[in-house]
C-alpha cells in the first residue's frame, strides 16, 4: 500500500498534529504544508499547489490528499482533474471545521469569522499581498459587527494578541467554542 500524502493549508497544522495525536496511532502519511492565506493571491497559490503535487508524484505516491476549500482557489479541480486525488468538500477552512450550513448561520450576523491562527497571521498576509496599511484594515472591515473567534482551545490568543488585533481593526471581538467533531470526520473520511 502506497503512503498517503496530505497536501493541507497550514491553518489547520494545530488541529491536525491534536487530532492525529488523539487518534494515537501511527498513520502512514507525510504531510506537504502549504502557507495559509495564499487563496489572497490565487496565482501564487496554483503555482505553490502545483509544486506540491509534483513533489508528491516525484517521491512515487499516488495517493494524495487535499485538505483545502473549494473556494480557495477557482482552478482547483483543473489543477487535480484526472490525478485521482481527493479532496475535502467544504467551501473554506471555516466550513471545514464548522460544516457550511453553520458557518453561513454565523455570518448572517454581520460577522467575519476568524480562528485565532488567522487572527494572528491575517494582518501579514493582507500586508503583504495587498499592501494594507491601518486605514486599509479598518475600511475593509468597518462593515462587520463583529470579529467572532472560533476557539477550540488549543493555542488560544493572548490578551496581548487580541488588544493589538482590536486595535489595527477597530471591530469587537467575540469567541465562540469551536467543537472539532465537524473537522475529525472531515479528516477520518479524507485520510480513510
Amino acid at each position: 500500500m502506497n503512503k498517503k500524502v496530505l497536501i493541507a493549508c497550514s491553518i489547520f497544522k494545530e488541529e491536525i498534529d491534536f487530532l492525529l495525536q488523539k487518534e494515537g496511532e501511527e498513520l502512514d502519511i507525510e504531510i506537504v504544508w502549504i502557507d495559509a492565506g495564499l487563496h489572497s493571491d490565487p496565482v501564487f497559490l496554483e503555482k505553490e499547489l502545483s509544486s506540491a503535487l509534483l513533489k508528491a508524484d516525484d517521491l512515487g505516491k499516488n495517493d494524495v490528499r487535499l485538505l483545502f476549500g473549494w473556494g480557495c482557489l477557482p482552478q482547483m479541480d483543473s489543477i487535480t482533474a484526472g490525478k485521482g486525488n481527493s479532496m475535502i468538500a467544504a467551501k473554506n477552512c471555516l466550513s471545514a471545521f464548522l460544516g457550511d450550513d453553520k458557518a453561513r448561520k454565523l455570518e448572517q450576523n454581520n460577522s467575519m469569522l476568524m480562528t485565532p491562527s488567522w487572527v494572528r497571521i491575517w494582518p501579514a498576509n493582507m500586508k503583504k499581498f495587498f499592501g494594507w496599511n491601518e486605514v486599509d484594515f479598518r475600511m475593509n472591515l468597518g462593515r462587520y459587527d463583529r470579529i467572532l473567534v472560533l476557539d477550540s482551545g488549543l493555542h488560544p490568543l493572548t490578551d496581548d494578541e487580541i488588544l493589538e488585533f482590536f486595535d489595527l481593526v477597530q471591530v469587537p471581538v467575540e469567541f465562540e467554542s469551536l467543537n472539532l467533531d465537524h473537522f475529525h470526520n472531515i479528516l477520518s473520511k479524507l485520510l480513510a
